[in-house]
């Protein structure tokens, strides 16, 4: 490497690591009570799910993308019970949540194209429309009237933008009335159920699927590496967007596919998933409201993240490291990730935690002082 090239890496390393957000890779210590992870029914961590999906399939790689020959029986079997499972018409696999709004957002994004996208969305829809060239507007992040506002003054094909549960905050979208505000003004409206997977609709169908709305969402993205606890994740809605992606979604195209045992993983996952739900969400809101008790947040939340922000960085992880040495695995969230200027501890319960961790967790949480 030139001094040219080693001094410009160099140099936007040097200022990441004097703002204090550098980042480096951690491998999860096992020992750690984890209030981190997204596995929040504790899926991943099942024996049977493996050996169910091993029995199904003795193929271990893809060989190729979906258009050559990755495209075995698997993925119609898994497509369909992902459409209906979800009350869909279609469903098309990509091997990561990731890729499926990259690939989504691109194909159907252009010039004339125009996003209008909740400011805390992920960072996959951020560079999903980078890659469209479409004009991108932003709105206030669950506010009705900066989002009318933006879509009173666009010009379509316009395409609203949302997570149902938001992957930082923690935050329920309104779906309800984004939704109506997205039909009156003739906007197509787009939900992540990344983080709603699982954890919402009767049996863990999304939000969407709760509140009964599918007929007035275009498309969905769901992700099986969280709730789901293996991997790859799905885009939902119309024969017409899953043929279009087939033919324009260049992530799609160009991905080797996912190997036949990941496809068996989550057909047995919706399987655990089906007959689990209602236990799992259940215990998962007893735990809620138990660590809300116990640490007397003035935010409620119901879903299963429960940040709490500061101003300041170094206080953020210097608690996540207090709580790191009480056992608990709890990390610092800091800007790019977190919004500019509210780093934040990201707190995330499962349905496998007991109340004696969070009695330490809140005990610990009392250490140091964050805004609350």
């Amino acid at each position: 490497m030139t001094a040219v090239y080693k001094n410009l890496l160099g140099d936007r390393l040097e200022k990441r690591r004097a703002n204090g957000l550098y980042r480096a890779l951690i491998t999860p210590e096992i020992d750690l009570i984890d209030f981190t992870s997204n596995d929040y029914f504790g899926f991943s961590r099942s024996k049977e799910l493996a050996e169910e999906a091993s029995r199904l399939t003795s193929r271990i790689g893809a060989t190729g993308s979906r258009l050559l020959t990755g495209n075995y029986s698997l993925y119609r079997e898994m497509e369909q019970k992902l459409a209906h499972f979800h009350h869909a018409e279609s469903a098309l696999i990509f091997n990561t949540g990731y890729q499926a709004n990259l690939g989504l957002l691109a194909a159907i994004g252009n010039p004339e194209t125009t996003f209008i996208y909740d400011l805390e969305s992920h960072a996959s829809i951020y560079d999903g429309m980078r890659l469209s060239r479409a004009k991108c507007l932003p709105f206030r992040h669950n506010n009705l009237d900066s989002l009318e506002r933006r879509l009173q003054k666009a010009t379509p094909p316009v395409f609203v933008l949302i997570e149902s549960i938001y992957s930082i905050s923690g935050d329920i979208a309104p779906l309800r009335e984004i939704a109506d505000l997205s039909t009156r003004y003739g906007a197509m409206l787009i939900v992540d159920e990344a983080h709603a997977t699982g954890i919402r609709g009767l049996n863990g169908e999304g939000l969407v699927t709760e509140y009964g709305q599918e007929d007035q969402v275009f498309a969905r993205v769901h992700t099986f590496s969280k709730t789901i606890g293996v991997h790859g994740a799905a885009v939902l809605g119309n024969q017409i967007l899953k043929d279009y992606l087939v033919n324009f979604s260049r992530p799609f195209i160009y991905t080797t596919a996912l190997p036949p045992f990941s496809l068996a993983m989550i057909g047995c996952a919706y399987d655990k998933l089906q007959k689990e739900a209602k236990h799992h969400q259940y215990r998962l809101q007893q735990l809620i409201h138990y660590f809300q008790h116990a640490f007397k947040t003035p935010i409620v939340r119901d879903g299963p993240i429960q940040s709490l922000y500061s101003s300041s960085v170094e206080k953020v992880k210097e608690l996540s490291q207090i709580l790191h040495r009480q056992g608990l695995d709890v990390r610092a969230i800091l800007p790019p990730t977190s919004p500019q200027g509210k780093p934040c501890l990201r707190i995330v319960l499962h349905s496998f935690n007991h109340e004696k961790e969070i009695d330490l967790l809140c005990a610990s949480l009392s250490l140091a002082s964050i805004q609350k």
